[in-house]
């Protein structure tokens, strides 16, 4: 299982290719992707400089968000661009924009983004139809669910999340609820993720079901034995934050490397510390500023 790290600066991308990552990938601001501003690169010559520090390790750009059609232009301009500088691949989520670059005969490694919301082999082929190479897996689609998207006769490759440590309890792309993460600084009205509160109810609290960590650990297990290839680390507006658990993630794949048993391997993760309280909340800091103290 190899390791997909998403960065926001080349000074980000030099710490995570020193300390195991494979392949990387990055957003660029104006060219629609589902982080928040300050999580992208200003411009083009951001992602370039990412591309020279990998020295051949692969490359993508996310563009994981609906495309309007009158950017279809534009933002293919800025693919051919990168590509010439050494791009690997593009990270997607909208068909139509798929269709687009399929008509124009436009080739790039494609990673269907999580986004897309493919739980099945039905939505599998019919992405597979618009040339996709890779499939990022909802975060909600349990190992159970998931055999023939892992053992898919297409030649798709799988990435996953490390669900102990990346959870959401809504689906991604189908949530509306009030979020602090993007909000602006002084005008949050939430302590934390409105999915993760308490509501209050005749019996007392209810909280929106999840899975329990236990659980997970065992469906992270699963997804190693059963042939996912990637494990993917997300951008984070927290730079510590996303390092510490970058280093998390690499530990539990080396146990599974080293043939960990099931039980080892859920006893071992869950002495890991989930939401670590050292860096505070992760909506609430910037990326490290330079000089700063690094994990």
């Amino acid at each position: 299982m190899k390791f997909t790290v998403g960065v926001k600066s080349a000074e980000e991308a030099r710490y995570f290719l020193e300390n195991g990552a494979d392949e990387l990938y990055c957003g660029l601001a104006g060219l629609l992707n589902n982080r928040l501003p300050r999580e992208n690169l200003p411009g083009s010559e951001g992602a370039e400089e990412i591309i020279r520090l990998a020295g051949g390790k692969r490359v993508f750009l996310a563009v994981n968000e609906i495309v309007p059609a009158e950017l279809y232009g534009p933002a293919l301009d800025i693919l051919k661009g990168l590509r010439r500088r050494g791009l690997f691949g593009v990270i997607l989520r909208d068909p139509a924009f798929l269709s687009f670059l399929r008509a124009e005969k436009f080739s790039l490694y494609v990673t269907l983004s999580t986004l897309a919301l493919c739980f099945n082999r039905g939505a599998l082929e019919f992405f597979g139809r618009l040339g996709i190479n890779r499939l990022v897996l909802p975060m909600q689609l349990m190992p159970e669910n998931a055999g023939s998207l892992l053992k898919n006769k297409l030649g798709i490759e799988t990435e996953v999340f490390c669900q102990r440590l990346y959870y959401g309890v809504n689906v991604d792309s189908m949530c509306f609820l009030p979020c602090p993460q993007t909000a602006e600084s002084g005008s949050r009205k939430f302590p934390d993720f409105t999915c993760l509160l308490p509501f209050k109810c005749r019996g007392g609290e209810f909280r929106m079901p999840m899975p329990g960590p236990e659980y997970m650990m065992n469906a992270f297990y699963d997804f190693y034995h059963g042939g996912a290839d990637y494990v993917k680390i997300a951008r984070w507006p927290n730079t510590l934050r996303q390092a510490d658990l970058f280093h998390k993630v690499r530990y539990l794949v080396k146990l599974l490397d080293k043939g960990a048993s099931r039980k080892l391997f859920v006893h071992e993760g869950l002495k890991i510390d989930s939401k670590p309280t050292e860096y505070g909340k992760s909506f609430t800091f910037r990326p490290a500023a330079p000089g700063a103290r690094r994990a």
